[in-house]
């Protein structure tokens, strides 16, 4: 039987995915082959959730988690104007609109028009003009990895790379520290059961952001930049991969804040609580509903033992059945009572009587046939 749900994935599977050619060819194709097998897993696993958080009732949001989401929300505020240029390394290349191949001397001298220089600037001058090589360190790693590693020689070859790389690493490596402390606190035991639930998930996406950003910075090959000709041809991979650093940290702040107040509210995988809890809980209601049948079985006792609160119970009554009859015995009353009446369709109404008869009756068929059959077993 054919469904929406199956023709969507049908369309998904041999329509869209095998037009998505911007995607990598290894991606594409694994989407190509794999594609019809795990569509239908995910539909699944969506359904199943939806269905299990369709059976609790949505609650507000917990007082633990929205201190999670108040630390997400400032997390991300913070990862966002981190990425913007004002709190970058200035490119000088980007701020004087100049190629690469620009001598270091009409450089700076744009620079100087710009600003003063600095002694930072004479030295980056210094580099430049010993070794264009340097112009591609400093597309790739920035300018504090040109300056101030003490163990790189500035020859641009794989080990002097590698130097740089290693360099950097310890400056790439500290945002990621923070974000992960972020993501720790956001989902630690002070924020509950529905912060601690994602705990390993939260650390994986960090540590997937450190290695993938380590991967690529290690492997980027920096002399690509030499065939640029124009200023736009340049990939600045040091101002590239710190802004996609913060908006990759926004992004997954985000969708661990969005899991948790989601989750947090039974609005999706939602998580009933443990059979435990739910004992001590309805133990807990069975004792208060058995105190107040006690307590209304004492004031029970009281009314009928005093004579006087027993009249007052009884005259009460007699005036309720007054009023009541007087009521029923107006005009009004009765007419809307009579349409009422009515509308009232008997036959279904029978026929649900005798459904709910019907199923009293085999029931208690059933529960006598049960008898002998255990009786004989267990002569």
């Amino acid at each position: 039987m054919f469904n929406w749900q199956n023709i969507a994935l049908l369309v998904l599977s041999y329509v869209i995915v095998p037009r998505l050619t911007f995607l990598p060819s290894n991606v594409h194709t694994l989407l190509i082959v794999f594609g019809p097998f795990i569509f239908p897993r995910i539909f699944n696993l969506f359904n199943t959730s939806r269905a299990a958080s369709r059976s609790l009732p949505v609650r507000p949001v917990p007082s633990k988690v929205q201190r999670a989401l108040n630390l997400l929300f400032v997390s991300v505020v913070a990862w966002i104007a981190l990425s913007l240029p004002s709190f970058a390394e200035e490119n000088i290349f980007r701020a004087t609109q100049s190629r690469w191949q620009a001598e270091p001397n009409v450089l700076f001298n744009r620079l100087a028009l710009l600003r003063p220089l600095t002694p930072s600037d004479e030295r980056l001058k210094e580099k430049f003009a010993l070794n264009s090589a340097n112009k591609m360190l400093y597309f790739a790693f920035g300018p504090d990895a040109l300056l101030n590693c003490l163990w790189c020689t500035g020859t641009a070859s794989t080990n002097d790379n590698r130097n740089y790389f290693y360099y950097s690493l310890s400056k790439l490596v500290t945002p990621h520290i923070v974000h992960l402390a972020v993501l720790g606190l956001a989902t630690s035991s002070m924020v509950g059961p529905e912060g601690s639930r994602f705990r390993i998930h939260a650390t994986i996406a960090g540590l997937a952001l450190v290695v993938t950003e380590s991967w690529y910075l290690g492997t980027y090959d920096i002399s690509a930049n030499r065939r640029a000709k124009v200023l736009q041809e340049i990939d600045f991979a040091h101002w590239r991969i710190r802004v996609l650093r913060y908006i990759s940290f926004a992004l997954v702040d985000v969708a661990l804040a969005a899991t948790l107040y989601l989750t947090s509210t039974n609005r999706w995988l939602a998580k009933p609580p443990p059979i435990a809890n739910r004992i001590e809980a309805t133990t807990k209601v069975a004792e208060e509903t058995l105190h107040k049948l006690r307590a209304l079985g004492l004031l029970e006792n009281s009314i009928n033992r005093d004579s006087g609160l027993r009249q007052v119970r009884e005259e009460y009554w007699r005036t309720e059945g007054q009023v009541m009859s007087d009521t029923v015995a107006e005009p009004e009353v009765a007419q809307k009572i009579n349409e009422a009446l009515a509308k009232l369709d008997y036959a279904s109404l029978e026929g649900k009587i005798g459904e709910v008869a019907d199923g009293i009756l085999s029931a208690i068929d059933a529960t006598r046939a049960s008898q002998p059959l255990s009786a004989s077993m267990t002569d």
